[in-house]
């Protein structure tokens, strides 16, 4: 057999524990068959070089311990005893074995497997006996000098057995009685080790927002946190890091390898929005950097628990200038914000995906989360959709967070349901928030949601005429005259400064610049009108004068001063002199003339001309 992946075996074995019945009327066939299945999954699970999995073996070895009383049937306590042959090859378990009272295999059960099992397990169970005694498995005697060294920390071990068989399933009553004084029992009582006032988990230190509480959680005593399955927290208000409207309570936690969590929980009563989630996140289609990563689910007689990788801040706080997450520098703040822009659109392209289908419908800064590497990563699916193959609408009960839902799903008077186009709008509201630090283009209060049934929206805190364009676009009051997700990642906003000269280059090459000197003048004086009070007014005077020169000597006449003329030129200076070409930062010389050329080629339809849709084509 295939060697098992640690992970899997993390998330199974707990499982399989839970489905063990303790009590010693528990059935004889379903017990034995989860014991051999546990045996297989621990014997084919590769040991970790760095230790990385002893706790974990450590948990495995108490919450079995309990079925090594000698009175459940042989097979019982042969099979138990197997899994603990393969856990005492760990580093540090025969210890642990040992303060767990199991100094060595009952005569009774060695008796049974002589006349029932197979030469193997025969072996096994007789070679851990001889470890457990003292002796290996060739009856060399093992050296005890460290035996009274490692007594007391022995009790450290002892002081968690209870609460990790708990953890695992397996109630505390069976377990007691289980563990009680037997004559014919190995397995001496451990209820009266008195437990340590602190235990250090297991710590993978990543954090750097919540590395303080997470340091105090890693060190703090049995009795200050709750467990469930593989998980640690502390309900205590300062690792309380989000609460829900709907009742969720999102906590910092690690689970038993270390890893530091977001833990989510809702009471059982009403969690169905956790397993709803947790559905659309298990998704492989979502398994993406652009979505918070889904670690593991759990639950116990109250609550349900979503566990789910553990970032450093809302969009809403790293936005929030008073918290300082951006740099001083205009440019600088800037580049980041369209990264989160951008990041925010890859994500709506998973969920969008013709393979995903997926309708996020509650799209907000507070569900958008920054990483440890400042990635933006879409989050909270618990009102989210999937779309049938084919269906390209959802009719649902509205849903939201006021100020952030569609024109569409405000109209209670309509029947257009839920599109991506619905998500798509809401994304460009997003993308204002964005770009203004925190701004809706609606507006706020009472008035938001009304302007969005209106469409009336200001962009005046967005100076970028591109990002403007692409947000117009987005919100569109007509959900058919939205872009696809698709679309708005290939949206000039998103361009390199050489695409945008490729553009230029291929205005320059259309009819109306070839024909500059003789074109139409109303045509000449409509763009002039939308092109005034640019940086390439009087565009000759910015470029080096030799070069001008040798253009217009090409030409044997100066090229007149005006736009159409300044697209010309650069279509020759890039066609017939590159060396040149190359000497001159163009998007730097003229910072508005692409966004300016881009809107006033698009008003006038010249987007759809072969040469230039190219650039917009979704590829």
């Amino acid at each position: 057999m295939e060697k098992i992946p640690l992970k899997f075996t993390y998330d199974i074995a707990p499982i399989l524990l839970q489905f063990l019945k303790p009590d010693l009327d528990g059935s004889l066939e379903h017990n034995t068959l989860l014991l051999e299945l546990l045996y297989i999954i621990i014997q084919k699970t590769p040991k970790q070089k760095d230790g990385s999995d002893v706790h974990f073996v450590e948990k495995l070895c108490r919450s079995i311990t309990p079925f090594t009383n000698p009175r459940y049937p042989d097979v019982i306590g042969a099979y138990t005893y197997r899994i603990i042959a393969h856990l005492h090859s760990y580093q540090g378990l025969p210890e642990i074995i040992k303060a767990l009272g199991i100094t060595s295999v009952p005569e009774r059960t060695l008796n049974a497997v002589d006349g029932q099992m197979d030469d193997t397990l025969k072996k096994t169970l007789r070679d851990l006996n001889q470890r457990l005694s003292g002796q290996g498995p060739e009856g060399q005697t093992i050296d005890h000098h460290e035996e009274k060294k490692k007594k007391k920390s022995l009790t450290n071990y002892v002081s968690g057995s209870m609460k990790a068989t708990a953890d695992w399933g397996v109630p505390m009553s069976s377990v007691a009685e289980s563990c009680s004084a037997d004559e014919s029992s190995s397995v001496t009582p451990f209820l009266s080790v008195t437990e340590t006032k602190t235990t250090q988990r297991r710590w993978k230190k990543s954090s750097v927002r919540w590395r303080t509480k997470l340091e105090k959680l890693a060190s703090m005593g049995m009795t200050e946190v709750k467990t469930v399955k593989n998980l640690t927290y502390c309900i205590n208000p300062d690792y309380l890091i989000a609460r829900g409207s709907d009742g969720t309570e999102v906590f910092l936690g690690l689970r038993d390898d270390g890893t530091e969590v977001a833990i989510k929980r809702m009471t059982k009563s009403n969690y169905q929005l956790l397993k709803h989630e947790e559905e659309y996140l298990r998704l492989p289609e979502l398994e993406s950097k652009s979505i918070v990563r889904y670690v593991d689910f759990a639950e116990d007689d109250n609550f349900g628990y979503l566990v789910l990788q553990l970032c450093e801040y809302t969009l809403e706080e790293y936005i929030d200038q008073n918290n300082h997450h951006l740099p001083k520098d205009i440019q600088e703040r800037m580049d980041i914000l369209k990264t989160k822009v951008k990041e925010v659109l890859l994500s709506l392209e998973v969920l969008h995906n013709k393979d995903t289908k997926v309708l996020h419908r509650d799209i907000k800064p507070q569900n958008v989360l920054i990483d440890i590497r400042g990635k933006a990563r879409l989050a909270d699916f618990g009102i989210s959709r999937r779309l049938n193959d084919g269906q390209t609408t959802l009719r649902t009960t509205p849903a939201g967070t006021k100020c952030w839902k569609s024109r569409e799903v405000l109209e209670e008077d309509t029947d257009s349901g839920f599109k991506r186009s619905s998500d798509i709008q809401v994304a460009g509201m997003l993308i204002y928030y964005i770009l203004s630090c925190g701004h809706h283009p609606f507006g706020k209060g009472i008035r938001c949601e009304v302007n969005i049934l209106d469409g009336k929206y200001n962009l005046d805190l967005v100076e970028d005429e591109l990002a403007k364009d692409l947000i117009e676009w987005m919100i569109q009051a007509e959900p058919s005259e939205r872009p696809g997700v698709e679309e708005t990642l290939t949206h000039p906003y998103f361009w390199t400064s050489d695409r945008r000269v490729e553009y230029l280059t291929k205005v320059g090459n259309g009819t109306e610049a070839e024909n500059f000197r003789r074109t139409d003048e109303r045509l000449l004086r409509e763009l002039e009108e939308n092109t005034k009070d640019k940086t390439f007014h009087n565009w000759r005077d910015k470029f080096p004068p030799d070069i001008v020169l040798k253009m217009d000597e090409k030409q044997r006449k100066a090229y007149p001063e005006n736009t159409l003329a300044l697209l010309r030129f650069i279509r020759n200076l890039y066609e017939h002199h590159a060396e040149d070409a190359e000497k001159i930062d163009l998007m730097g010389l003229f910072p508005d003339l692409f966004p300016s050329i881009y809107k006033f080629a698009k008003a006038k339809g010249w987007n759809s001309r072969p040469s230039l849709k190219k650039f917009l084509n979704v590829s």
